[in-house]
C-alpha cells in the first residue's frame, strides 16, 4: 500500500515538472501521448504487537545542598506617629447630691450625700435622709418620722488587703393612733397628746471588716467582720447586739470553691428583766461543676443556741434544660432567724416593746426554673418550709392604746413565687414579682397579720432627649387575717396601691420631680385599727454638684 502511494506521488511531481517546463504552449493545455497504468505487486502484511518497556524499579535519591546566604539590607527605621483623635471631655465628677421635697399631708423629704474622691485607694461617703408626714388634721396623731445619717468608707493597702467601716444613727418615731378606729362604733373615742402615744426607736450601729482586696497567690479569699448596734425604745427598753463573722474561700479551680463561715451572734435585751439570745453558726460547703454546665453545692449549717444544737442542710443542684433559655434548680437550706426588738419593730412598729425574743428555726426545700426567653428574664420557684417559732401578731385589747403582742407557733409554709423583667420597648423597663403562701400552723387558726398573696410591679420609662423619666409602681396584697374581740378569724381590707412619678432635668446640675402615691386612695389596715393615710404626694428639686 505504501509503495502504491509513493508511485502516485512521484508521477504527480513529474507531470507537474513537465508542465512547468513547457513554456511555449500557447493554450496552456496538456496532451497525453501514452497512458501509463501503475500496478503494485502483492505484498505480505506484517502485524506488529507493541510491548511496554520494562519498569525501572531502582530508587533514586537526590540531595540538594542549599547554602544559607543572609541578605543584609540597610534601611532607615520608619517614623511612627500616632494619629490625633479628638476625645470628648469627660464629665465632671459630682461629689454632692441633695434632694428636697414637700407634700401632703404635711410631708417633708430630704436626702443628702457627699462622696470624697481624689484619694488613691480610698473612698469616703457621708449621707443623711429624712421623711416625715403629719395627718393630725384628719386623724389625731396619725404621723410618722424617719431620720438617718452616717458615714461609710474603705481603704485598699499596697499589701493587697483592705478595710471598710461605717457608722450610722437611726431614729424612727411612730404614734399609736389606732385608738381612733375602735372596733365598736358605740364606744367613745379617747384623746391623747402626742407624747402619750409616741414610740421612738433609736439605733446606733457600727461595723468594720478586713478582707483581701485582690486575689491572693494561694487563691484564698478571706473576710473578718464585726457588727455592733445599740438600741432603745419606750418605756425604758434597751437592746444590744454584736455579730462577729469569719469566712474564707479556697478556690480549688475557677468553678470549685471550698467555703466556710463561722458566725457568732449575741443579743442582750433588757426591760424590767433581762434576756439574752446567743447563736453560733458554722457553715462549710463545697461547690463543683459536673460536666460543663451542671453545678452541685454540698454543705451543712451547724448551729448552737443556748446549748441547743441543730444541723441544717445547705445543698443545691442546677443544670441547663434548654441552653441559654431554661435552667432547673433544686435544693434545701436551713438556719436560725432572730426575732428581737430590732427585727420585729421594723415589720410592725406598733408592737409592745416588752416582749420575748426567740429564734425562728426553718428548713426550706425548694426547686424551680429560671432563664431568659425572648429578652424576658424570669425565675419560678416552689418551696416547702418547716418552721418552729414563727412570729405572729395579735392585738392587745386590754389597753386603751392599741398595741400588738408577739405570738410564736410552729407549722409549715408552702410558697409559690416568681419574678420577671420585661424589656417591652426601648428605654422602658418593667419588673414584677408575685408570691402565694399557704400556712399550716399547729395551734393558731390563721397566720395573724402575715400576707398570703403579694404582687409588686414597677416600670421606668426614660426619654433621654427630653431629659424626662417616668416611674410607676403597683402593689397588691390580700387582706391580712386577724382575730376579733370575740376570738373569731377575720380579714382586713386588701391593698391596691398605685403610685406615679416623674423627673425632668433642668440643667446638668438640677432637676425637678413629683411623686404621687396611693392614687386609688386605698386606706387599708396593714394591722388592725391602723389604716394607711391614703392619697399623698411630694414635689421637690434635686441638685448634683
Amino acid at each position: 500500500m505504501l509503495r502504491q502511494l509513493f508511485l502516485i506521488c512521484g508521477l504527480f511531481l513529474a507531470a507537474s515538472t513537465y508542465v512547468l517546463a513547457q513554456e511555449d504552449l500557447e493554450d496552456n493545455s496538456v496532451t497525453v501521448v501514452t497512458n501509463f497504468e501503475a500496478r503494485l505487486t502483492e505484498a505480505e502484511r506484517v502485524k506488529v504487537n507493541p510491548v511496554n518497556p520494562p519498569m525501572d524499579t531502582s530508587r533514586r535519591r537526590q540531595t540538594y545542598n542549599i547554602v544559607d546566604r543572609p541578605l543584609n539590607i540597610d534601611y532607615p527605621a520608619p517614623i511612627i506617629r500616632p494619629r490625633g483623635i479628638s476625645r470628648e471631655k469627660a464629665p465632671d465628677v459630682k461629689n454632692a447630691f441633695a434632694s428636697l421635697g414637700v407634700g401632703l399631708p404635711g410631708a417633708f423629704y430630704g436626702d443628702l450625700s457627699y462622696d470624697l474622691t481624689g484619694v488613691d485607694n480610698a473612698n469616703l461617703g457621708l449621707y443623711a435622709n429624712h421623711y416625715s408626714f403629719n395627718n393630725d388634721g384628719n386623724v389625731e396623731n396619725q404621723r410618722a418620722s424617719d431620720t438617718r445619717f452616717g458615714a461609710e468608707g474603705s481603704y485598699l493597702f499596697d499589701q493587697g488587703f483592705a478595710i471598710a467601716a461605717g457608722a450610722s444613727y437611726d431614729t424612727r418615731s411612730r404614734y399609736y393612733y389606732g385608738y381612733n378606729f375602735l372596733e365598736m362604733e358605740s364606744d367613745s373615742i379617747p384623746s391623747f397628746t402626742d407624747d402619750q402615744v409616741r414610740q421612738r426607736f433609736n439605733t446606733f450601729a457600727l461595723h468594720g471588716e478586713i478582707f483581701n482586696g485582690v486575689r491572693t497567690e494561694a487563691n484564698f479569699d478571706y473576710k473578718a467582720a464585726v457588727d455592733i448596734y445599740l438600741m432603745d425604745a419606750n418605756p425604758a427598753v434597751r437592746e444590744n447586739g454584736i455579730d462577729l463573722t469569719l469566712q474564707g474561700t479556697k478556690w480549688i479551680s475557677d468553678n470549685s470553691p471550698l467555703d466556710f463561715k463561722l458566725r457568732t451572734d449575741f443579743t442582750s435585751y433588757k426591760d424590767t428583766s433581762s434576756q439574752s439570745l446567743n447563736n453560733i453558726h458554722f457553715a462549710p460547703s463545697y461547690t463543683t461543676a459536673i460536666g460543663n454546665n451542671v453545678r452541685l453545692k454540698v454543705g451543712v449549717n451547724l448551729t448552737s443556741s443556748d446549748d441547743n444544737f441543730s444541723v441544717f442542710p445547705d445543698v443545691s443542684l442546677s443544670a441547663p434544660v434548654i441552653e441559654g433559655q431554661l435552667s432547673a434548680f433544686i435544693g434545701a437550706t436551713g438556719d436560725l432567724q432572730k426575732n428581737h426588738l430590732r427585727s420585729l419593730s421594723e415589720y410592725n412598729p406598733w408592737i409592745r416593746t416588752r416582749l420575748r425574743i426567740r429564734n425562728t428555726e426553718f428548713t426550706n426545700i425548694f426547686g424551680g426554673v429560671e432563664g431568659n426567653f425572648s429578652g424576658v428574664e424570669y425565675r419560678l420557684e416552689a418551696g416547702y418550709k418547716i418552721v418552729n417559732n414563727l412570729a405572729l401578731y395579735q392585738l392587745d385589747r386590754t389597753r386603751m392604746i392599741p398595741q400588738f403582742n408577739v405570738l410564736y407557733d410552729d407549722g409549715s409554709i408552702i410558697t409559690l413565687q416568681g419574678t420577671a423583667t420585661f424589656p417591652l420597648i426601648t428605654n422602658l423597663d418593667l419588673k414584677a414579682s408575685v408570691a402565694q403562701r399557704f400556712y399550716t400552723l399547729d395551734n393558731q387558726e390563721k397566720a395573724w397579720h402575715l400576707p398570703s398573696f403579694s404582687l409588686n410591679s414597677s416600670a421606668i420609662y426614660t426619654m433621654p432627649e427630653q431629659n424626662l423619666q417616668f416611674t410607676a409602681a403597683f402593689f397588691l396584697e390580700n387582706g391580712l387575717p386577724y382575730q376579733d374581740s370575740e376570738g373569731n378569724a377575720q380579714n382586713l381590707n386588701a391593698l391596691a396601691d398605685l403610685s406615679l412619678g416623674a423627673e425632668i432635668g433642668l440643667s446638668d446640675n438640677f432637676s425637678a420631680w413629683v411623686q404621687v402615691n396611693n392614687l386609688l386612695n386605698n386606706k387599708r389596715e396593714r394591722f388592725v385599727q391602723y389604716p394607711t393615710i391614703g392619697l399623698n404626694g411630694l414635689i421637690g428639686i434635686t441638685a448634683k454638684f
